[in-house]
């Protein structure tokens, strides 16, 4: 029987429920029309956001790794972007940098901007900045140092190399020296070895001259906007002016019953 009633409540309150959202549609469907028409029109007048990624290679990553820059960096906001790409700031307005898992010498940037063109000039005063910061170019500074350092005992190892396998043929043919202890074979393979380990510390210089940043992965443009999600903005609007119009339609239902009930005429015959 408890139940029976229970249900028959249960009933009687989704009913007057009911009754007040009926009783006012108009408020709920005109709420919900006004914030949909108007986040349509919002949406459609702001401005196309697109979206650019790039892979930026740190050089001295023995030096100081991508983490310790994009730390130093910290959070980007508006004055920082600012400083970052003062000819682009206008149209850019967003910019992260991310680093990679596992990877002490690669930076993720994404630039969000106005305009496509935007985001490759963007890009190029990031790579600017980041090879201007003082830290960078003192560590580029001392790469370059060491990289040049072994540059020349190099190039003289190269140099003497074959006066000294001259030297040693010499000395082999006259019986000066073994053949256990003398390999012209192993001899050559060493130089050419060392050749090759000269050519990659002058690559190395010439990329450290032209600083400690270079991009690794060329930028990716995506064709597509990433902003505004006019659909989303629709769908999310539409499903908020609901709900808010369901809140005022009770909200003023239970102002107007606490109104009726304050307005009711004082009855004497309680006190009696």
């Amino acid at each position: 029987m408890e139940q029976q009633n229970r249900e028959y409540n249960d009933e009687i309150n989704l009913y007057d429920f009911w009754k007040v959202i009926v009783k006012r549609k108009k408020l709920i469907i005109g709420l919900f029309i006004v914030i949909v028409v108007s986040t349509a029109i919002v949406s459609f007048l702001m401005p196309d956001i697109y979206r650019g990624k790039a892979v930026l290679f740190v050089i001295p990553a023995e030096e100081i790794t991508a983490k310790e820059i994009t730390d130093l960096i910290g959070k980007v906001d508006r004055e920082k972007r600012l400083s970052i790409m003062p000819k682009s700031y206008p149209n850019v307005t967003d910019i992260k940098f991310n680093t990679i898992k596992d990877s002490n010498n690669k930076i993720i940037v994404t630039i969000d901007a106005k305009k496509m063109d935007d985001i490759p000039r963007a890009l190029s005063e990031v790579v600017d900045y980041f090879n201007n910061m003082d830290i960078i170019k003192s560590k580029v500074s001392r790469s370059k140092a060491i990289a040049l350092k072994q540059s020349v005992e190099l190039s003289d190892l190269i140099k003497s190399s074959p006066d000294l396998l001259s030297t040693s043929n010499k000395l082999f043919k006259a019986g000066k020296l073994s053949t256990m202890g003398f390999n012209p074979i192993e001899i050559s393979k060493k130089i050419v070895e060392t050749k090759i380990e000269l050519l990659a510390v002058e690559q190395q210089l010439s990329r450290l001259n032209k600083g400690g940043i270079e991009i690794a992965v060329q930028l990716y443009i995506s064709n597509k906007r990433v902003s505004p999600k006019i659909l989303k903005n629709v769908i999310l609007a539409g499903m908020l002016s609901f709900l808010l119009g369901i809140f005022l339609a009770f909200f003023i239902e239970f102002i107007g019953n606490i109104k009726n009930k304050g307005s009711k005429p004082f009855d004497n015959s309680s006190i009696e």
